[in-house]
């Protein structure tokens, strides 16, 4: 008789509570007002009474918190003998949802294909009913505000074996910074040719070069132009000078765009210098005077699509005032000037212009 009941004991803790009963590998804590230990395990063991899985291997462990607010958040960690485990993170404000969660999460990562219809389900405790003080006579009563519906426990992240891993991020291209881009203003290199009128003592030949920018409606130029020499003889003899002169030019200009052409109205001063070479005298003298005057003028842009915008044809027409006026005398002892600055003079030019961005 002994013998038959000490092999009995001896097969009772073979079998020991971790394989006989699921719920045993579940730690659960948590406040007062919430499911206990035992009530949370039973439920996992029913949950998983059908289920042909091994439990033995499985470790979980559930911590509920509460804050002041009175917010309840949930902490699982699962650990398996045989592979990663996982941790997850909830919030509610109703602990029996918490704990039906666990139940869920822990059934599942047993036994993946859990039925999970017959889950059990135990409904929360009915509240303590609060007593309704009554109003006294001749008070208003105030509608009682309706309960907030408990909250949805969050969705459930994949377990971290089975998250698929992040694409590395593509790496960026380089783009050039905005304000950069923005200041980055147009450049154009023109060239001109045409005929200087009433400044020098006769028509001339003028030839300019020189640079250009501009924005949506406005340009700006600085150039240098060479006024070519002329030969005068005022008195009809053998005694004269030649004339010549260079400039520095700046102008400033309002640009109009009407459809493919560009006119700039500007506005700017010349700067430079006269030379005068007496002519007839065995002894020439030869003479360098200030140049100064305002400029005034319009001119016509057209850049011809096909060639993308990078050439330009330009016509230039502009009037002269002069503010300093040179005089030139063949010799100091000359009776009469070779060359007086006139007040008003004008020219008109043709060229080409280059536009590099």
């Amino acid at each position: 008789m002994l013998g038959w009941s000490t092999v009995a004991l001896l097969g009772a803790l073979s079998s020991g509570p971790a394989a006989s009963d699921p719920g045993m590998m579940l730690e659960w804590s948590a406040p007062a007002g919430c499911p206990s230990q035992t009530a949370v395990r039973q439920r996992l063991s029913d949950a998983l009474a059908d289920s042909a899985a091994d439990p033995r291997g499985m470790r979980a462990r559930a911590l509920v918190t509460q804050d002041d607010a009175g917010g309840l958040t949930l902490e699982l960690e699962l650990a398996r003998d045989d592979g990663p485990g996982g941790r997850r993170t909830m919030q509610a404000r109703d602990c029996h949802e918490l704990a039906k969660a666990v139940v869920l999460i822990v059934a599942l990562a047993v036994d993946p294909d859990v039925d999970l219809d017959a889950l059990p389900v135990e409904p929360p405790p009915d509240p303590v009913p609060v007593p309704v003080p009554v109003p006294e006579p001749g008070t208003p009563t105030m509608p009682e505000p309706e309960p907030a519906p408990p909250s949805e426990p969050a969705p459930l992240d994949p377990a971290p074996s089975e998250a698929p891993e992040p694409e590395p991020p593509e790496p960026n291209e380089p783009r050039e910074p905005a304000r950069r881009q923005a200041s980055a203003l147009p450049v154009g290199l023109y060239v001109t040719a045409g005929a200087g009128l009433s400044v020098l003592p006769k028509p001339t030949a003028v030839l300019s070069l020189g640079a250009a920018t501009w924005g949506r409606a406005w340009r700006a130029e600085l150039g240098a132009s060479y006024w070519t020499p002329v030969d005068t003889f005022p008195t009809g003899d053998t005694t004269g000078g030649r004339i010549q002169q260079w400039t520095l030019d700046a102008r400033g200009c309002g640009l109009l765009r009407p459809g493919p052409l560009e006119i700039p109205l500007c506005a700017g001063v010349d700067g430079g210098a006269v030379h005068g070479k007496g002519l007839g005298l065995p002894a020439a003298r030869q003479v360098t005077s200030l140049r100064l005057a305002l400029a005034a003028g319009a001119a016509l842009v057209w850049a011809p699509a096909r060639l993308r915008g990078r050439l330009a044809l330009r016509l230039d027409a502009e009037g002269l005032v002069a503010l300093v006026r040179a005089r030139f005398r063949a010799s100091p002892a000359a009776p009469g000037l070779v060359y007086y600055t006139p007040l008003v003079g004008g020219r008109v030019s043709a060229g080409l212009e280059v536009r590099l961005r």
